[in-house]
């Protein structure tokens, strides 16, 4: 369970549900990510057109994964969750796909992620 400060008034019918958003700036070719502003997580190019996040901390449940890609050049790119374990590896896998093959970017680009994380095994 994650020990971080959080804010309140997140309204939602999960209990214990927290968000974590921000940028992975990815280069071109294999350089990886260049820089990321993800509070509570960092991200790291971890195979051909794969980025891994790492979450500071475990959580119960992922709820949610959801990942924009923004680009000044036109690219042939769809962001696929290829797997998430937030309770133990603290992980979330996502592959930049063209067309069904993982494939680096052709140019820059940020990826603007949200995050959606349950931080109890309570149920209702």
């Amino acid at each position: 369970m994650a020990n971080s400060y959080m804010r309140q008034f997140f309204y939602s019918k999960i209990p214990m549900l927290s968000g974590i958003m921000g940028q992975i700036n990815v280069a071109s070719s294999t350089t990886g990510v260049t820089s990321e502003n993800i509070l509570g997580a960092s991200a790291a190019r971890t195979g051909v057109g794969e980025i891994t996040i790492t979450l500071d901390e475990t959580w119960n449940a992922c709820m949610g994964v959801h990942v924009m890609i923004e680009s000044a050049t036109a690219q042939d790119r769809v962001a696929q969750v290829a797997s998430v374990d937030v309770t133990s590896a603290k992980t979330i896998v996502i592959r930049l796909l063209a067309g069904a093959t993982a494939t680096d970017p052709a140019s820059a680009l940020t990826m603007h992620v949200l995050i959606l994380l349950k931080n109890s095994s309570v149920t209702y």
